[in-house]
């Protein structure tokens, strides 16, 4: 047997480390959280002070700069284990564009907060209500008064925004799209939230943005270099991304197996049966294919290789694994699996998150095919 790198003794740390975390906040935690549509502070703050927040920040600014691997080991464990990962990923990684194009004021000023998970960065604010996910096509704007810019903004499905402390806010100024850096401490009464109720538990908002004044400081990177510096950082989501959906559906797969082994109708269990096999063979397979993907993603990232094309089809894969997993546990649960103490319709309605998948499916058309694009 080959020895093990240096990563993969990391990968094992991490799971070890996360295993009792996880026994403390079982499935039925995560239930509660999810039936009272609150934000899972206890289980945000126990992750921070283990450290796991600055994955992607130097140790310069109180990170520990662990990278990519660790992070998608964490997201995927936390949900095979029955939990919801998404305000995790959401810390670890959003801070990048930070990291990558932030003035070292800025950095100073935040990441050692980040890190340690006292100052929350949850959400950026970039899809809007006509534009959606077009963001070279936004509506909000960015006007320069002065040493200030003065914002307006309307955005739409921005997870955590009532949770965060800081933003990522995407607007269009003379140059082109900019971003700025929303301390919602200092800013807050320039904003107005509405929660959108929706299917899944992600918190999400609308918001308003009516000429708010901030200073020349909050701007991260160059005008009108917005969207480049934003989209330097969505590799790494797309890998967490896949990473959730892989945890989502082992935990289904745990789960469903599980129960096929001891579930007895008809004097036999019903996983002798070929149609509880074969439902959860298919999804065994697709989840385990979209791992491999997922880890070739890893590598290409580890050597400082364009992941792009190939960040976006472990996404989809991914997604879609998560989503033919669910449909198995359903048809092995039957019609427990409609009852909220089995945990997959929770599951099933968190899968809805991932499989929207078209503009990716442009991106892998074009960087991977070569297939003409639209004007």
């Amino acid at each position: 047997m080959a020895p093990k790198r240096p990563v993969d003794s990391a990968v094992d740390e991490v799971r070890k480390a996360l295993d009792p975390i996880m026994q403390r906040f079982s499935p039925d935690y995560w239930r509660d959280q999810d039936a009272a549509r609150t934000f899972p502070t206890e289980f945000f703050d126990t992750i921070g002070a283990a450290g796991y927040f600055g994955t992607f920040i130097p140790e310069a600014y109180g990170g520990a700069e662990a990278g990519a691997r660790v992070a998608s080991v964490l997201v995927e464990q936390i949900n095979r284990a029955g939990g919801d990962a998404a305000s995790i990923n959401a810390q670890m990684a959003i801070c990048r564009t930070l990291v990558l194009h932030g003035t070292e004021e800025q950095k100073q000023r935040y990441l050692p907060g980040v890190a340690s998970g006292e100052v929350r960065f949850l959400t950026v604010a970039a899809t809007e209500p006509d534009s959606g996910a077009n963001m070279k096509e936004l509506a909000s704007t960015a006007r320069r008064d002065g040493d200030h810019w003065v914002l307006n903004a309307s955005k739409v499905m921005i997870s955590f925004a009532t949770h965060t402390r800081l933003m990522i806010l995407l607007a269009r100024a003379e140059e082109g799209t900019t971003l700025f850096l929303l301390d919602l401490d200092e800013v807050a009464d320039g904003i107005e939230m509405h929660p959108i109720d929706m299917v899944a538990h992600r918190m999400t908002s609308s918001l308003f943005i009516d000429e708010l004044r901030v200073p020349d400081s909050t701007r991260v990177g160059p005008p009108g270099e917005g969207l480049s510096c934003l989209m330097k950082g969505f590799v790494i989501r797309r890998v967490l991304a896949a990473s959730e959906a892989i945890g989502n559906a082992r935990f289904l797969l745990d789960q469903s197996i599980e129960y096929a082994k001891t579930r007895k109708t008809f004097g036999e269990v019903i996983g002798v049966n070929q149609g509880i096999q074969y439902p959860l063979v298919q999804a065994y397979s697709r989840v385990e294919a979209a791992a491999l993907m997922r880890s070739d993603v890893l590598d290409l990232v580890d050597a400082g290789e364009d992941a792009v094309p190939r960040s976006a089809m472990a996404k989809v894969l991914a997604s879609e694994a998560a989503w033919e997993t669910t449909r198995a546990a359903m048809t092995t649960f039957g019609g427990w699996a409609l009852a909220s103490e089995y945990h997959v319709e929770r599951k099933l309605r968190e899968g809805t998150v991932y499989v929207f998948n078209n503009l990716l499916m442009n991106l892998i058309a074009d960087r991977a095919l070569g297939l003409p694009k639209k004007d």
